[in-house]
């Protein structure tokens, strides 16, 4: 029996080997499967059931076998009188056992295959788990009633026993469809997986139970008659034969599973290889699917000005701003310059609809004027042309044409400049980068120093720079110069003698508090105690509020200090000054025109802002005195002489004492060329000592030349 034993233990693996592979076919979603998946299935059902009978029913049989051997010893005159019935009843019985192992097999399969496919397709749906049951339940009793009818059909004698079976299946078939009912009524995907797979089991088993009830009634009417018919040494031989014909079968079977599992390695090999290739090219297109839908919800977005010009660029913040906020898509179409400011036009065909109330909603008007810098008080317009689907932002960043040619009133003059500064000895002068605060303070020091015959300690933290042109001797040249000197400032007060005028002029103050705040306090000891001998004090920053240095100033800390703030600077400077609303509102009008006049005027004169003779204006803030604004002079207006060189400033016996009799500024060298008047055109520095540039203002000569300074 072992050598059974062995093949059916073998055979058992090979079919759960083909069962698996056969299921993956069958309910693998790849599209070169579909041919295999009929012969898949019925590999299934035979693998399945093969698996069951060959434990089970093989052993029974054997089993069977040995009793009779056992039990027909005594018998064998009876055996031989009816070995040719025996005969011809047992080939209808192992007929009738092979054709219940394929029915078995079949059962199994269809359990295998419905359990597989619930666990694994999560693509089935309750209906599908609903419809599999039913479809098991049914498939299960026809084949039950089919199998009990030719079992009475063949075998009359045992008609009364089947029936009495038949009556089991009928109730059976009652409970199960009343399970099925219940079943149905089921929603949760996870329990309708579990319970159906239990359902399914369940109803196989009775129903191959009862089968197998109805076989045994005809093997135990067989062994009957068997028993009463059959010599024993006939049966005997022919169990002996049946073994032969069975290890014969079994060994064929053995091949047939070996060839057939050959022969679906490489089919199977076969269509798993255009599987991977339909993969691949399914990753393909999902990148590519992933890429237009990138570049889709970039179309979605609005269209952008290109190039890196202040329109563009205004343009892209505006529509950016409404897409974000509105999902209103302002695409790009054209820009243009203005005299006053800047037309911005975009076109609206993706948003037909859009109303003017859209476009103001909110305080939309105010954040696009603040991230458009519109001119302080003026509001960005939006104006439609539904003839042309466009939309057209106007923003103004000067004032118009006509203002520009006027002074406005109020403002003093530079040839005032000599009175205006004549008594100052505090100065804070501020102003933005390229703004021109250093050549303004030296014109401020050259003048005080010569009106009133004193001397300077200049500390100059960027003494190398490139744009260096002043003539007055730095005593520092450092930050740490700079500290140094603030420390050393209430001594030099005190060793100065009270008749003679001593200043100190500290360039790019607010850097070098940024790099030692500590020397805060230094700066503030300076800034109280200077006012107590015939001393003055000038230092230059970027920053109009003074909040901004470090070290915790505070505005109280320049109240007795003359602000004299550059350009631009006088918006912040007034945003952040003690004066009344009307005051700080009608400087602004002031300033703002003041922009436009001289942006007009070196426009005129074809003048650079870098140029020395370029216009320039500040506001000045006097402690108890109202603000006003002064025209600056031009650079190097006023140059360093020393104490013994100075000239005479004292005012004449005039009617108006404030004038000064002589002026620093020496005459500017007519043109060599025409000889004509010329004005100052910078310095070049490729020379020691550096020269004076010069220009004709003769607008048909314009003859540059260069005058060395001494």
């Amino acid at each position: 029996m072992s050598q059974y034993n062995r093949i059916s233990f073998k055979y058992q693996i090979i079919t759960v080997v083909l069962a698996v592979g056969s299921a993956i076919v069958l309910f693998a979603p790849i599209k070169q499967f579909k041919m295999f998946k009929t012969f898949a299935t019925y590999l299934i059902c035979a693998s399945s059931v093969s698996f069951i009978t060959t434990r089970h029913l093989m052993r029974d049989v054997l089993d069977e076998a040995e009793k009779l051997e056992t039990e027909n010893a005594e018998n064998n005159q009876k055996l031989e009188r009816k070995v040719e019935s025996l005969t011809n009843e047992l080939k209808v019985m192992i007929e009738s056992n092979e054709a219940l192992k394929f029915e078995f097999s079949e059962q199994q399969a269809e359990l295998s295959t419905c359990q597989q496919a619930l666990k694994e397709a999560r693509f089935f749906n309750k209906e599908t788990a609903h419809d599999l049951v039913e479809e098991c339940h049914r498939v299960a009793l026809r084949k039950c009633e089919c199998h009990l009818a030719a079992l009475i059909r063949n075998n009359e004698d045992c008609e009364s026993q089947l029936t009495a079976i038949n009556l089991e299946i009928d109730a059976v078939k009652a409970r199960f469809l009343s399970k099925i009912s219940h079943f149905k009524t089921i929603s949760a995907f996870d329990e309708v997986i579990d319970e159906g797979l239990q359902l399914q089991e369940t109803m196989i088993v009775q129903y191959i139970e009862l089968r197998c009830k109805a076989q045994s009634v005809i093997i135990n009417s067989l062994l009957q008659r068997i028993e009463d018919s059959v010599p024993n040494q006939t049966f005997q031989e022919y169990i002996d034969s049946y073994k032969v014909k069975l290890n014969t079968t079994a060994q064929e079977f053995s091949e047939f599973i070996d060839d057939t599992t050959n022969l679906y390695s490489s089919r199977l090999d076969a269509a798993l290889e255009p599987a991977k290739e339909a993969l691949q090219q399914l990753e393909v297109t999902q990148y590519k699917l992933d890429t237009a839908l990138e570049r889709l919800a970039e179309y979605e977005k609005p269209f952008s000005f290109t190039g890196d010009f202040t329109p563009a660029r205004m343009g892209n913040a505006v529509a950016l701003y409404y897409y974000n906020r509105y999902r209103i898509l302002l695409d790009a179409y054209d820009w243009e310059e203005t005299e006053i400011g800047v037309k911005i036009i975009f076109s609206i065909r993706r948003n037909p609809n859009l109303v003017d109330s859209e476009m103001s909603a909110d305080n939309s008007v105010e954040q696009i004027a603040s991230f458009c810098n519109a001119l302080h008080g003026t509001t960005p317009t939006w104006e439609f042309n539904r003839q042309k689907s466009r939309l057209v932002l106007t923003v103004v960043h000067r004032r118009t044409v006509k203002l520009r040619n006027e002074l406005p009133r109020g403002v003093k003059t530079a040839d005032k400049f000599l009175t205006t500064v004549r008594n100052w000895r505090r100065v804070r002068i501020t102003g933005g980068s390229e703004s021109g605060k250093s050549p303004t303070a030296e014109n401020l020091v050259c003048a005080l120093t010569t009106l009133h015959n004193g001397v300077c300690d200049f500390y100059d933290p960027m003494f190398d720079s490139v744009k260096n042109f002043r003539s007055i001797p730095a005593t520092g040249r450092s930050h740490a110069d700079s500290i140094k000197g603030l420390k050393e400032y209430q001594a030099k007060m005190q060793s100065v003698p009270s008749d003679n005028f001593y200043i100190a002029w500290f360039d790019e103050i607010d850097t070098t508090l940024d790099e030692n705040p500590k020397s805060a306090s230094d700066l503030k000891a300076v800034l109280k105690q200077s006012s107590h001998k015939n001393c003055g004090l000038v230092i230059t920053g970027q920053n109009a509020n003074v909040r901004n240095l470090k070290g915790g100033f505070d505005r109280s800390d320049m109240n007795n200090f003359v602000c004299l703030h550059i350009g631009d600077n006088y918006r912040d400077a007034l945003a952040n000054s003690h004066l009344s609303e009307s005051e700080r509102a009608n400087l602004m009008k002031t300033g703002d025109a003041l922009t436009d006049w001289c942006a007009f005027k070196n426009d005129e004169d074809g003048l650079e802002l870098s140029d020395p003779a370029a216009y320039r204006f500040a506001l000045v803030l006097e402690p108890n005195k109202k603000g006003y604004f002064m025209i600056l002079p031009e650079f190097g207006e006023y140059v360093w002489q020393h104490p013994t060189e100075a000239i005479d400033m004292e005012p004449t016996e005039a009617t108006e004492p404030t004038t000064p009799s002589v002026t620093v500024r020496k005459k500017n060298p007519d043109c060599p060329q025409c000889g004509g008047e010329s004005k100052k055109n910078g310095f070049l520095k490729t020379v020691t000592p550096p020269q004076q540039r010069w220009k004709c203002k003769n607008p048909d000569c314009g003859f540059e030349f260069t005058e060395c300074i001494h």
